[in-house]
């Protein structure tokens, strides 16, 4: 099972500060992803789970992009449409990124 890392609270911060430091959805439960959580419990919609995703910066996208990449971040069980939306805001910021992502 994957623990997240501090950098990767740090970015679940950014896209949930909602969950003000939270790092599970229970006592004693890690969540394993940073983006499910985000795109299931709080995000609108698709637009809004891209705008969070924009607040990062670039190192950090690029971070979750090679995560994603390696398959320690799961994208395929995201809410509909929110993976279409964040590669949209990718591929306006880092266009090379977003091409590794397509051909993925």
């Amino acid at each position: 099972m994957r623990i997240l890392s501090d950098l990767d609270k740090k970015i679940l911060a950014k896209l949930a500060p909602e969950l003000e430091g939270a790092t599970g959805p229970a006592p004693g439960h890690d969540y394993k992803f940073i983006l499910l959580p985000v795109s299931h419990k709080l995000s609108e919609s698709p637009e809004d789970f891209a705008n969070r995703a924009n607040r990062l910066t670039d190192e950090e996208l690029v971070y979750l992009i090679d995560l994603i990449l390696q398959g320690e971040e799961d994208v395929r069980s995201l809410a509909e449409g929110d993976y279409d939306a964040l590669l949209e805001m990718i591929e306006k910021r880092l266009p090379e990124k977003a091409k590794e992502l397509k051909d993925f």
